[in-house]
């Protein structure tokens, strides 16, 4: 079944803090630096792109509380769980860069765990454990959260792929100039070790990297 629209008016949510100085991993394209939102140039994922009412981009950046988290909310989401072999291109992962932030001001965020989305009618099954099909669909719904409260910088969550890890979207027109800032950052191209990291992060799902 499909999901549905987000209402109108939008009804109170849960949210919950991130405090200054907790740190935030995020794999990313490494044409954008590490702090920098995606300005709608990515593919299609559960939470972006998003847009503003008139249909302006609203950047967002995509983050996890671990590296563990981060590779598979990013180069590992896509591989079928239930596949007798699972495979990943090895330049999908070459390809990526891996920051380390540290979060600069207190940010408010809407809290999507299941009993927050049961206040909304909603399920994981609704809005996280769903296929890529869904994804128009709850992307709308993250346009509602981000209208309905403009305290709101992001959304927060239980990784589908990697629990009991938390994964984080932000709005990039919510973020402070001073919301992260980046402790280190690599391209894995040129890190033998954070690929090897990698490759066995993988092992531990079954997951195999390829030429």
């Amino acid at each position: 079944m499909s999901l549905s629209a987000p209402p109108e008016p939008f009804p109170a949510f849960n949210t919950r803090e991130l405090r200054a100085g907790a740190p935030l991993v995020r794999v990313h394209d490494p044409r954008f630096e590490g702090d920098e939102p995606n300005p709608c140039k990515g593919g299609l994922t559960r939470f972006a792109p998003v847009f503003h009412p008139g249909g302006a981009c609203l950047p967002t950046l995509y983050a996890a509380a671990t590296f563990e988290c981060a590779v598979f909310e990013s180069v590992f989401h896509d591989v079928p769980h239930a596949a007798a072999e699972k495979f990943v291109p090895l330049g999908k992962v070459t390809s990526r860069a891996v920051s380390w932030l540290e979060i600069g001001a207190d940010l408010t965020v809407a809290s999507l765990n299941e009993p927050d989305l049961n206040r909304l009618g909603l399920t994981r099954a609704d809005m996280i454990d769903t296929f890529a099909s869904a994804y128009p669909e709850t992307a709308r719904w993250a346009e509602a959260f981000h209208r309905a409260n403009r305290a709101v910088a992001g959304l927060a969550w239980t990784s589908r792929r990697c629990d009991p890890g938390t994964a984080y979207v932000f709005f990039g027109d919510r973020l402070p100039p001073c919301a992260f800032k980046v402790t280190d950052s690599v391209e894995v191209a040129v890190s033998a070790d954070h690929l090897d990291q990698i490759r066995r992060l993988g092992r531990r799902a079954g997951i195999t990297l390829t030429i």
